[in-house]
């Protein structure tokens, strides 16, 4: 019997996985893919004994050096394996793509689907390859719960008059000891980058607009989720274009909105390190000094001799706010709490851009300590008008998820690297027919993924009830 008309051939031979990246979130891949005894892994990277230190935890994993400039030693790499994992920085995947391609190996990978990317999808189409893009937290498990929510009312015949999605990886609560309320369980460089970026969404009827650079001073003030959660919300990217991804029709929406979930202070200390030049990406403000106070003076345009009244005065200046102003005292605070204030300040510090210098810092000052742990929090919300218009429901789906403090395994890497993983084993065991470059809005990925995620502990609450009223849509102070 022809494999094609619904039977599987069973597969018994070896299968070969290729890890490009050994960072953060590496670790519960690795441990999901090992746990089959027939799959062998490969980490790739360029930081070989990071890389040991995680194979050496699992059976059946192996590491080699990881150039990715070096387009002989990665095709190699790609073609002794059955898929690729990227997990390297974002804008480098096209290189490990091309060579999937020529190869015809599948891929996946946790970062946004670039317009870079997106180019090879009718090349990986015509080497009948998948890669599978946007398949971590968010995005990633966000447009699978989503989507079998969306689709589920289409095949009511219902239509989606709203969506609003939050998401956030955070500290938990009792962690979130510094006036930023966050540490870092993923690149500080993305944390930062991120809130440098435009956005657009649509609300109550209305287009909204935030030029790159003014996202901060566009905060949501308060994000009601939760009553025991002091939220705090900023717009992510371009929310419109999920419309035409999710199969939505943005014209008879009146709300899509997609954003970021940070607690209460967060936004407005980012700005001021803004506003100062500290999140500067132009190569001129280049960094190549001796601590980071210096970093700091140097950023303010102040004398090494400076005093800490000198430096708050300069703040106070070029923020133009009064210095008895509450901010000024918490941001002077927070440059201490981040080592750029006393002896504590990370010494020789180098960097291609002040943003650059700006997430060492942080990555230094802003770790988890032991027996501290992140949380990841997640909720989506749908206003579904009936088919027949005659009633309007709000359906939800949350997700709420912790780190473990006895193991260090954060809620980050948890989210992120499990659901490539899964997404890796669907490849492996050829559940997976779409080709291209795709994102995991399709039944064929998103309800084996959903229901894997739940044997992993990482389990979305669904629920609904009758009204608008009763929605963050009318509950939220949106201006």
């Amino acid at each position: 019997m022809a494999a094609d008309q619904g039977f599987r051939v069973a597969d018994n031979r070896r299968k070969n996985v290729l890890l490009a990246g050994s960072g953060m979130v590496s670790q519960p891949l690795v441990d999901y893919l090992s746990s089959s005894k027939d799959t062998d892994i490969t980490i790739a990277s360029n930081d070989l004994n990071e890389a040991r230190r995680l194979a050496y935890q699992f059976p059946n994993t192996q590491v080699a050096g990881l150039d990715i400039l070096d387009t002989l030693s990665l095709e190699k790499l790609v073609k002794d394996n059955d898929v690729v994992v990227s997990l390297i920085p974002a804008h480098l995947h096209t290189h490990i793509a091309k060579a999937a391609i020529k190869h015809q190996k599948h891929m996946v990978t946790a970062s946004y689907l670039s317009p870079e990317m997106q180019t090879l999808d009718q090349q990986a189409k015509d080497a009948s390859v998948t890669i599978i893009n946007e398949i971590g937290l968010d995005p990633g498990i966000d447009h699978c719960s989503a989507m079998k929510i969306i689709d589920q009312a289409h095949a009511r015949g219902d239509k989606i008059k709203s969506f609003i999605s939050w998401c956030g990886g955070l500290t938990a609560p009792e962690n979130s000891d510094n006036q930023i309320g966050y540490k870092f369980s993923w690149s500080p460089r993305g944390v930062l980058t991120a809130g440098l970026n435009a956005a657009r969404y649509k609300i109550n009827g209305k287009l909204c607009d935030i030029p790159e650079g003014k996202l901060f001073a566009h905060r949501f003030a308060n994000v009601p989720l939760y009553p025991g959660f002091a939220f705090e919300g900023l717009a992510n990217r371009d929310s419109l274009q999920y419309a035409d991804i999710y199969g939505l029709q943005l014209d008879q929406m009146d709300t899509m909105f997609r954003g970021t979930l940070r607690y209460h202070g967060y936004s407005e200390i980012l700005d001021c390190l803004l506003k100062l030049g500290f999140l500067n990406l132009d190569t001129k403000s280049h960094v190549d000094v001796a601590s980071s106070r210096e970093y700091m003076l140097k950023t303010l345009g102040l004398r090494k001799d400076a005093t800490r009244d000198t430096v708050a005065k300069k703040i106070a200046k070029r923020l133009a706010i009064p210095q008895t102003d509450p901010l000024l005292s918490r941001l002077m605070l927070a440059l201490e709490e981040f080592g750029m204030l006393g002896s504590s300040a990370v010494h020789a510090l180098a960097a291609p851009t002040a943003l650059d210098a700006m997430a060492k810092v942080l990555q230094q000052a802003l770790k988890f300590k032991a027996n501290e742990r992140d949380l990841v929090c997640m909720s989506h919300e749908f206003g579904v008008e009936s088919a027949d218009g005659r009633s309007y429901d709000v359906h939800s789906s949350s997700l709420t998820v912790y780190g473990d403090a006895s193991t260090g395994e954060t809620a980050m890497a948890r989210t992120v690297g499990i659901p490539a993983a899964i997404a890796t084993r669907l490849l492996l065991e050829g559940r997976v027919k779409t080709r291209g470059t795709i994102r995991p809005t399709i039944p064929e990925i998103y309800n084996p993924l959903i229901e894997r995620l739940e044997l992993k502990g990482i389990i979305f609450n669904e629920s609904s009830k009758s009204g608008i009223q009763n929605s963050l849509q009318r509950r939220m102070a949106w201006a």
